[in-house]
């Protein structure tokens, strides 16, 4: 087991065979999640040769995600994935199989296999922040389980909403099972996003420094932010 804390918060991460499925399991718990359960979510590996030799994880096309409920902050879930990602137990499928679908409009429809899913996407003044929702197409319960990315805009005063990824946070609602590759994409596309924004975070500055520094970005049409960054520890 490993324990992290970011921003004030603890978070475990489990790795555990599970009998009763013949699979390997990963799982992410955040504060709040009592002993037995999780806030957060599983990623279950089913195991290929489950009674001969050691554990033989199957192509990632029949790997799934189980979610329970529970808010993740952006960076936590990032660390999550990449965790499963170099463990060595993601295999590649060698049939190809992969997400179709992108964010260029919204609703986006994505398939995968034979099923598909909807991704809407949209920045909300109201609320603040850039808004990322993946839910399953063409089923009237899906829309109560489903996942959520918001991402804060980064204070500006002036210039076009910036998102500001280390504020991020990822919500699943409800019990919901859906495709590795799936989520995986989903946040694939999110985190290029973040990437190729016009934004600049700069550390170590004095306060003469940072305002200068900051008007200066902002009239070439980009955002600064100077504060403490939280880290994943």
């Amino acid at each position: 087991m490993e324990r992290w804390t970011f921003d004030g918060g603890v978070y475990e991460v489990n790795s555990m065979y599970l009998l009763p499925e013949d699979a390997w399991s990963y799982e992410l718990t955040g504060p709040g999640g009592a002993v037995g359960e999780f806030v957060g979510l599983a990623v279950v590996i089913p195991d290929a040769t489950p009674y001969d030799g050691p554990f033989t994880p199957m192509a990632s096309t029949h790997v799934r995600v189980v979610t329970d409920g529970g808010q993740l902050p952006w960076p936590v879930l990032l660390r999550f994935v990449g965790l499963v990602e170099t463990s060595g137990d993601i295999v590649s499928d060698v049939d190809g199989r992969s997400v179709t679908g992108e964010l260029s409009s919204s609703p986006d429809l994505w398939r995968f296999a034979d099923r598909q899913f909807e991704v809407d996407s949209y920045h909300s003044a109201e609320r603040g922040c850039w808004c990322y929702e993946l839910s399953e197409a063409g089923d009237v319960h899906a829309r109560h389980d489903h996942l959520e990315v918001l991402i804060p805009d980064l204070p500006s005063t002036s210039g076009p909403p910036v998102p500001w990824a280390e504020r991020a946070v990822f919500t699943a609602y409800g019990s919901w099972t859906l495709p590795w590759p799936v989520l995986h994409h989903f946040l694939e596309v999110i985190r290029h996003l973040l990437e190729t924004c016009p934004s600049v975070v700069v550390t170590g500055l004095s306060t003469a420094q940072a305002s200068e520094l900051r008007e200066t970005l902002r009239t070439a049409g980009a955002t600064v932010d100077t504060r403490r960054r939280p880290e994943v520890r």
